[in-house]
């Protein structure tokens, strides 16, 4: 039976397949590892990740803010800014422009005798 992967390393294992220029929400990546960890379970995942390893900062609030501002203040924004996502005015994110939506895959059914 194939070892089961740590909840806070599936979280970064999908961190880490967004696209560059692209967000995803603290509560999508909760329902792509099926609600094991809430949505501020997700930041603890992505806080505790060693360094560089993984790209935070395309992950967003809800509303398509920035929930990192009181630790690091601009670095987000100015690092997806590079990456071409731009803001409105009120400083937020438009999600429907650049959430990006990945495909999960449906697990296999186990089908009783």
């Amino acid at each position: 039976m194939p070892k089961e992967v740590p909840i806070f390393e599936q979280v970064r294992l999908w961190v880490r397949k967004i696209p560059r220029g692209r967000v995803v929400t603290y509560g999508q990546l909760s329902e792509l590892i099926e609600g094991r960890l809430s949505p501020v379970g997700i930041g603890w995942a992505l806080h505790g990740a060693p360094e560089g390893s993984v790209p935070w900062h395309r992950v967003v609030n809800a509303r398509g803010g920035l929930s990192t501002e009181n630790d690091v203040p601009g670095l987000q924004r100015a690092m997806l800014e590079a990456e071409g996502v731009r803001f409105g005015s009120g400083g937020r994110i438009d999600l429907d422009r650049y959430r990006w939506r990945p495909r999960a895959r449906k697990r296999a059914r186990v089908l009783k005798p």
